[in-house]
């Protein structure tokens, strides 16, 4: 009967270190990423808003279009003639 609770009494200290060093591990770690949906969440209110190219008809983010007379336009080739060289509209981020 003394084996039965010399094997319990050591279980029960096994389980109870366990549970301390995850406890211990846990306060050390890095917070968890974040799940797929807070990702969009946030992405959603990072966002801006698309817009077609007038030329081409490609969408893409207002902020890397070139605004032209209430157009916007992808590139700066795509600009109707004449107007790619007098410097208006927005900065080009692509060659």
């Amino acid at each position: 009967m003394a084996r039965i609770f010399l094997l319990l009494a050591v279980v029960l200290a096994i389980i109870w270190w366990l549970r301390q060093r995850a406890a211990a591990r846990d306060a050390h770690e890095p917070p968890a990423r974040p799940g797929p949906a807070q990702r969009e969440a946030d992405g959603a209110a990072a966002s801006e808003p698309m817009v077609q190219c007038a030329q081409c008809g490609v969408h893409l983010p207002r902020g890397e279009a070139i605004g032209w007379n209430g157009l916007h336009y992808c590139r700066r080739s795509h600009l109707p003639d004449g107007s790619e060289m007098s410097g208006h509209g927005d900065t080009d981020a692509r060659p």
